[in-house]
């Protein structure tokens, strides 16, 4: 039962929903897998409409409720597979987007309005002790991503070559395009100002954000078409006191109001990520943009308040 429970995740992984749906209908048949649940979450679009086939078939049953998070609402190969299945799928399911970004988006599809309600990801607020601190004299600028194209650290590495030696930027987080980035911080003639750590322990990684003054995420929309939904990492940055920069895409200006709690730039535009930065060191004072970003997580993306909510749904 194993191994063809196993081969069903397989199929699922490669978009053949045919194949996964005749494994599991025969897995039913010989009595080696059911499912029942008073409610069923599926994480990921896709997995939401191959919950609901196996709903039907009675090989589970429950009442299904579907998050959608971002690359499989966003990428253009997930689009054309899955776009038609998401709107019959809020016909007998709830949608869950993370962000009013996505919802707009499955209504504008033809989705079913009254089976959508956002439901937001968060953090656990406790776990971050909130730090109001002057900056640094040489300013700390952290990016926490993979070196993947639609972290955009590309364009935070180009911004750094429009500022001078009183800035410098960490990036932690490995990825397929580290190497390309080492190589652009050469050429750009910034790598003295730039240290990349690689992928680092959790622990690591909050002693550094801990000693930086700025959290910069420049998420662009990618050549595939992949975005983001609302990155946990500006959440973290946020609830920690740091000034968070990042760009008017997907689900982030849900996050940060521009100006209010942090900055906001456009995607692919190192000259703004440069001029944002270089106004948060002008600022006479920064506790209100510090206090405002730690409300807002509290409020909107607290984790224990939207772990009730919900319970309250499903």
């Amino acid at each position: 039962m194993r191994q063809a429970s196993d081969f069903v995740m397989y199929a699922l992984k490669k978009n053949n929903i045919n194949l996964a749906y005749e494994v599991a209908i025969t897995l039913m048949n010989n009595r080696a897998l059911k499912i029942e649940a008073d409610s069923i979450i599926a994480h990921f679009g896709n997995n939401g409409v191959v919950a609901q086939k196996f709903i039907s078939a009675g090989i589970l049953t429950g009442k299904l409720h579907t998050v959608f998070h971002g690359y499989e609402i966003s990428e253009y190969e997930s689009i054309s597979f899955w776009k038609q299945e998401y709107v019959r799928l809020s016909e007998k399911s709830n949608l869950l987007p993370i962000s009013n970004f996505w919802k707009n988006r499955l209504e504008k599809w033809g989705a079913k309005s009254t089976s959508i309600t956002v439901h937001r990801m968060g953090v656990d607020i406790h776990k971050f002790d909130f730090k109001d601190r002057p900056l640094s004299k040489q300013i700390q600028i952290v990016s926490v991503a993979r070196a993947t194209e639609k972290k955009g650290l590309e364009y935070a590495i180009k911004a750094m070559s429009h500022l001078d030696d009183t800035f410098h930027l960490s990036l932690i987080g490995g990825g397929a395009l580290e190497d390309k980035l080492i190589q652009m911080s050469k050429e750009l003639g910034v790598s003295h100002r730039i240290t990349f750590h690689g992928p680092k322990t959790p622990q690591f990684v909050k002693e550094t954000l801990d000693n930086s003054d700025i959290f910069l995420l420049p998420s662009v929309i990618d050549s595939m078409g992949d975005m983001e939904g609302v990155p946990v990492a500006l959440m973290e940055a946020m609830a920690s006191g740091l000034l968070v920069v990042s760009t008017f895409h997907s689900g982030i200006p849900e996050l940060i109001d521009d100006g209010i709690n942090g900055f906001l730039v456009p995607e692919k535009d190192p000259e703004s990520i440069a001029k944002a930065i270089t106004k948060i060191t002008t600022l006479e004072s920064l506790t209100n943009i510090r206090t405002e970003a730690r409300i807002k997580v509290e409020k909107e993306f607290n984790s224990r308040t939207l772990a009730k909510e919900l319970y309250e749904i499903v």
